[in-house]
């Protein structure tokens, strides 16, 4: 499409007289009027009726001009929205991030930091699981995701992908106050064998339930699982309820949940990793936020 043809069909729509329209675009009048014939001739109708009295847009042209109207402006606000994100002061920011990520002071902290730097950029926060995420960042949905690992398997086609680990920390075991186990200063991963367990549900995505998954796996161990949660507020409201143990990062911990006590565990390897992804070509606005962490 030829967006400067269409420049010229609105001049002369809104002249309607050759002569001057081809003044206000500093042409001559046989280009211009080749110009509109040429478009004419594309569209397969008759845009201007031409008479003695002079120009008149026909009923096609009166609804073809309406169009136009229309798509001129959304590319000149297309244009604008681009030149915004262009610059790092402006425009908008899509962050998603796993359940358990805001409850580390890392993620909040540089969020705060970016709005009081940045404050005429539009942050937006998406909740939801690290496969969703991945494929957000893949379908170029999301500028930047902070999640749990680990990522799902990716396909040969799939696009690449920027993956950086922002930080690690171990697994703690979380406990109703009143639990048999709550009595213990460590725990091993072993004693969840056969235990009523909260779960993150690994089937929807969710990247701690596939680690946790791994681990029981790895020493042989295999709690009852109670109920299945997608948040880690209501992992933790359950638990100190008295519906089961979890285990959950050790920044939720600080959280100080009603009726809920956190023990270390003994395997070094029980440990999860908060990882940051973007796009192979992040916009200014995503990399200056990924600088503050």
């Amino acid at each position: 499409m030829d967006f400067r043809q269409l420049r010229y069909f609105v001049a002369v729509a809104e002249e309607l007289h050759f002569g001057r329209a081809a003044a206000r675009l500093h042409l001559s009048q046989p280009p211009l009027s080749q110009q509109i014939k040429g478009l004419e001739t594309r569209l397969g109708v008759q845009l201007f009726a031409r008479d003695r009295q002079g120009v008149s847009l026909t009923p096609a042209g009166q609804t073809y001009l309406r169009h136009v109207y229309d798509l001129l402006h959304r590319a000149e606000a297309g244009a604008n929205a681009a030149r915004r994100v262009g610059h790092a002061g402006c425009g908008e920011l899509r962050i998603g991030y796993s359940s358990s990520a805001l409850y580390d002071a890392l993620l909040p902290d540089a969020i705060a930091r970016y709005r009081r730097h940045q404050p005429a950029v539009r942050v937006h926060l998406v909740a939801g699981t690290t496969r969703a995420h991945a494929r957000g960042i893949d379908a170029r949905l999301l500028d930047l995701a902070y999640v749990r690992g680990p990522l799902p398997e990716r396909g040969a086609d799939a696009p690449p992908r920027q993956v950086r680990c922002i930080a690690s920390e171990p697994l703690l075991a979380a406990l109703p106050g009143c639990h048999e186990l709550a009595a213990r200063a460590r725990l091993s991963l072993r004693d969840f064998d056969q235990a009523e367990y909260v779960a993150f549900p690994r089937r929807m995505g969710a990247a701690l339930g596939e680690l946790v998954d791994a681990l029981f796996a790895r020493t042989h161990t295999r709690p009852r699982v109670a109920v299945e949660v997608t948040e880690m507020a209501a992992l933790l409201g359950l638990v100190g309820a008295g519906v089961g143990v979890s285990l959950v990062p050790q920044s939720v911990s600080g959280l100080g949940a009603r009726g809920v006590v956190f023990r270390p565990l003994l395997e070094p390897e029980a440990r999860v990793e908060l990882l940051e992804l973007a796009g192979t070509a992040p916009a200014p606005a995503a990399e200056q936020f990924a600088a503050l962490l």
